[in-house]
């Protein structure tokens, strides 16, 4: 006669083989899996609308164009005297740069991928497909005014806003974003992780220890997508990204996948961390498993333990 021991062991093992397969297990960079690859993402980018460009004004106070004082006409019966400007620069010359300030165009840019949004993407979203993830972000979004406010909200009330996704340990994930928001924030004076975009190596790797609340699984989603856009939109010399995530830029098969990502994610500008459009009814899209972004980060390292 079975002991409860042995049944409950039994029990337990089914339940680990009846769970489905993580979807983000990481995967060698192999020939046939960089091919695999680029098929998922060509059919998940094939949903998502390229974006609209943003565009920005340049400025004029450098110039001095629009600013009161050496530009106010002079006053009735006075003529101004001629005068050199502070650098030598003659008043026809200043005039010619003020005109050419003028002419200046509008710079448009493509978004670019929010880090703070793929640390909330991948928390909600480990574990199932990347639907929920989009979707709990959709709600944050939509629920509070900004980030400051979700950075002083407690935990059990973004629990609340997501509880009928039934997202496993759906507690400890809120818990988890919570944190890592306050910390990034106590860290840099502001929520964004932008700044990871141009920093080093050492610089990142030293800012990750002083916020602990991102955990690894995180932390190598992180990394992955920075080497991945660097891969992808870099115009400098990209061979030592390539080798942090295992692709001989001497294989053709890497140089085919490098030229296609490439093309595929240049009218983004980013790697998007959604699979299509919202789902319907606050249901999670489930059209695609991954999005653009889990589909590329799974090719690169497993994380580290800490």
């Amino acid at each position: 006669m079975p002991t409860k021991k042995k049944s409950k062991a039994k029990a337990k093992s089914k339940a680990a083989d009846a769970a489905p397969p993580d979807p983000r297990e990481p995967v060698e960079p192999t020939p046939a899996h960089l091919a695999a690859a680029l098929k998922q993402l060509k059919a998940v980018l094939a949903g998502i609308p390229e974006p609209e460009p943003i565009v920005e004004e340049p400025g004029v106070g450098e110039s001095g164009v629009g600013e009161s004082g050496a530009d106010d006409p002079p006053a009735e019966g006075v003529e101004r005297a001629p005068a050199e400007g502070a650098d030598g620069t003659s008043p026809e010359a200043e005039g010619q740069l003020a005109a050419k300030a003028k002419k200046k165009e509008p710079v448009k840019r493509l978004p670019q991928l929010d880090y703070v949004d793929a640390v909330m993407h991948i928390t909600f979203a480990d574990g199932l497909p990347c639907g929920y993830g989009q979707e709990a972000r959709r709600r944050i979004e939509e629920s509070f005014v900004d980030r400051n406010e979700f950075r002083v909200t407690e935990a059990f009330e973004v629990e609340q806003l997501l509880e009928d996704l039934e997202i496993p340990n759906l507690f400890d994930r809120c818990l988890a974003v919570r944190d890592s928001i306050a910390q990034i924030y106590n860290d840099q004076n502001g929520i964004t992780l932008a700044f990871l975009r141009d920093a080093s190596v050492s610089d990142r790797n030293m800012f990750f220890q002083r916020v602990p609340a991102l955990q690894p699984r995180v932390v190598n989603f992180l990394v992955n997508l920075l080497t991945i856009e660097e891969i992808a939109f870099s115009e400098r010399s990209t061979l030592r990204a390539q080798q942090r995530f295992g692709l001989d830029p001497k294989n053709r098969a890497v140089a085919k996948f490098l030229d296609e990502l490439r093309a595929c994610l240049k009218p983004y500008g980013h790697v998007p961390l959604s699979v299509g459009p919202h789902g319907k009814g606050g249901k999670p899209n489930l059209g695609h498993e991954l999005s653009p972004a889990c589909i590329l980060a799974r090719l690169g390292p497993k994380p580290k333990k800490r």
